[in-house]
């Protein structure tokens, strides 16, 4: 038997039964440094999805939904 055979029917996702997705993963990307208004907006608006959070206004995640979302934004591309 193969090792990494073995190892793939006998992994932890599997004895855990957690729902797992494939998404697209690039090794390297190069992206702007963000100025310091930038910064901030950013951490202004993760405050404010945590502050929804912990209020309860989460929505449940829908692989369906992340799918659609996800090949749209690759479909449009960059522009």
């Amino acid at each position: 038997m193969c090792y990494t055979q073995f190892m793939a029917n006998n992994s932890a996702t599997r004895r855990k039964r957690r729902r797992t997705t494939m998404v697209p993963v690039t090794t390297m990307e190069e992206v702007p440094v963000l100025s310091e208004k930038e910064r901030a907006e950013l951490t202004a608006a993760l405050k404010a999805a945590q502050t929804r959070l912990n209020a309860g206004q989460g929505i449940d995640y829908d692989s369906d939904t992340f799918e659609h979302r996800l090949v749209g934004i690759y479909r449009r591309g960059k522009g």
